[in-house]
This record gives structure tokens, sequence and C-alpha cells, in this order.
């Protein structure tokens, strides 16, 4: 029933795109009812049906709140004033409603809405029924007009689509609702899987540049390119890397420090241990000492000067202990 019908920001029931809505066909069914209370709907005949037309007389509902309770023949009128009064009321209240509802959002629009559907389902039953009695009068002096027919068919539509319009306002804002949760769901989940894949390619680049900078490359003497330290040729050129890695052994070698030291004796340079010659002057290096051994002896002279004598004063002194002679000594006399 109706299907494709979606809820404005003011609660009405959009049919269709031209502006066709639940609420707008009501103001209009209410504005026919204004009309109809100044239509002769009732025909009341004066003469019994024996005195010819012209004592036939139809009456409007505003008609029928002027007359005088006391009159003889249409003085029964009198006693559906309530509902006449009543059918006045309600529609005019709804196109007040429907109007003020127009600019209304959120939970001010959901009441004046909700205030439209009770009044047309409550007021609207009320008037149904009291408006198919009317046209359901056969009496010789009192019937219906074809107007009350009409009437009564248009109090029908209003009500069966007041009924449509509450249940289904209800019914759209759960599934709106429902829709809005399912999106959210669907967000975060999404949001989720994203934040999963992005992690997971960060750490594959994470580990993809920490196996790169741990792995051992040769750099192609021909074309510059850098290769695994495994392979024989080059991918970028296929020149052998034979040479390239001969190169680059020899490099690392020349710049990692020598661990085992001479120095010149002539000049004082430090050169390596297996040098024959001094890399500065040239001197031969035969008789240098290890850098080692020359910390060493620094190292013990820096001890002895602190003691007082050095191992020179020391070997003079006892040079002159082992020559002086003993002038105290008593001696002994080996002739008899």
């Amino acid at each position: 029933m109706l299907k494709g019908i979606k809820r404005t920001k003011n609660n009405d029931l959009v049919i269709n795109s031209k502006g066709l809505s639940v609420l707008n066909i009501l103001c209009i069914l209410s504005a026919l009812f204004v009309l109809f209370f100044f239509i002769p709907i009732i025909k009341v005949d004066f003469g019994a049906g024996f005195l010819g037309d012209d004592f036939k007389k139809s009456f409007s509902m505003f008609s029928a709140l002027l007359i005088d309770p006391s009159d003889s023949v249409v003085g029964q009128l009198a006693a559906i004033k309530g509902p006449i009064l009543l059918f006045l009321f309600y529609p005019i209240a709804n196109i007040v409603l429907w109007a003020l509802n127009k600019k209304a959002t959120g939970n001010r629009s959901y009441i004046f809405v909700h205030i439209i559907y009770i009044l047309n389902v409550s007021l609207g039953f009320v008037e149904f029924t009291s408006t198919n009695g009317v046209s359901g009068m056969h009496a010789s002096f009192l019937s219906a007009t074809f107007f009350a027919w009409i009437l009564v068919i248009l109090l029908f539509i209003n009500l069966i689509l007041s009924i449509y319009g509450i249940l289904k306002t209800g019914r759209t804002e759960i599934d709106e609702n429902a829709v809005a949760l399912d999106l959210n769901v669907n967000y975060a989940k999404e949001m989720l899987n994203k934040a999963g894949s992005m992690a997971n390619s960060v750490a594959s680049n994470v580990s993809a540049a920490a196996s790169k900078a741990g792995a051992k490359t040769v750099v192609c003497d021909k074309c510059g390119a850098t290769c695994p330290e495994s392979s024989t040729f080059c991918n970028h050129c296929g020149n052998n890397l034979e040479n390239a890695k001969k190169m680059q052994a020899q490099s690392k070698a020349s710049n990692e420090p020598s661990k085992n030291t001479v120095v010149c004796d002539n000049c004082g340079a430090v050169c390596a241990e297996g040098t024959s010659f001094c890399t500065k002057c040239g001197n031969k290096l035969d008789g240098a000492k290890n850098t080692s051994d020359i910390v060493d002896e620094t190292a013990k002279l820096a001890r002895e000067m602190a003691g007082g004598e050095t191992a020179v004063d020391k070997e003079e002194s006892d040079k002159i202990d082992l020559t002086k002679d003993d002038t105290n000594s008593n001696g002994v006399s080996l002739s008899k």
C-alpha cells in the first residue's frame, strides 16, 4: 500500500515528487469539509409528500444551527447541533495545525502531526457515523441530498488516510533508525577493515625495508646497479660481478683501521704492522717497535718516575755498591 513513501523533516509522508503528501491531502479534505458545512445535505418536505415541491426545502449544517427546537416539523434537527459544531471545529483545527507544521521540525513537528492524525481518527469517526446516519434517512418529510453521500465518502477517505498516516509515520521512523544503525555498523566495519589493511601494509613495508637494509649488496662496476651479494652477474646489464666484489672487499678493508700498528723510529709515523717501509719517510721498519709495546714502556717509565728513581739510576746504584770497599770490616787474618 502506497509503496515508496518517504518521511520529510516535518514528518509529512510524501507520496510522489510533485508534492502530493498525506498531510496535504488531509488539509484539502478539511477545506472541503468546511465548504460542505454550507452546502445543503438535508431535504425537508413540509407537505409530507402531498403538497408538491413548493413545500420542500433543503438545509445545510449551517442552517441547521439556526433551527428553532420548538418547531414541530424540523425542530428535531436541533438535537444534532453538537456534532454539527464539532464538524466545523475539527477541519479548521486541522488546517491551522497543517500551516504550523510547515515550518516546524523535530519533536515539535512530531507533536503537530500526531494531533492532526488523532483529530481525524477520533472526531472524524464521529462525523463519519453521524453523516452516514443522516444520509440513510428516507422519511417522507426528511431525507438526505446527493451531497450528503459525497460527504460520507470524503469522511471515509479522511478516516482511512489518517489511520494509515499515524501508523506509517511510526513505522517509517523505526525503519529509518534501523537503516541509520546499519549504515553506522557497516561504516565501523569498513573502517576496521581499512585500519587492519593499513596495519598489514605498514608491517609489510617495515619488514621489507628491514630486510632490504640488512641484505648485503654489491654495486656493479659497469652500470652502477645494486645487486645482491650472492649474484654472479648484474641483474641490470649482465656484467660479471667478480671484479666488483673484489674492489668492494678491498675498499672495505682499507676503510677499517688496522688493529696492530708500528711506529717509525725515524719520523714517528704510525704504519701497519706488515708494512716494510714507512709510508711517510720511507724508513725501513725492521727495527720499529709495536705501538702496544711503546705504550707499555711509556706506562712503565711513568710508574718508575712516580717512585723517585728510574731504571738507569737503579742500575748505576747497584754497580756502585758492588765496587765499594768495606773499610769498617775487621776482616779475618789468614796467617798464623
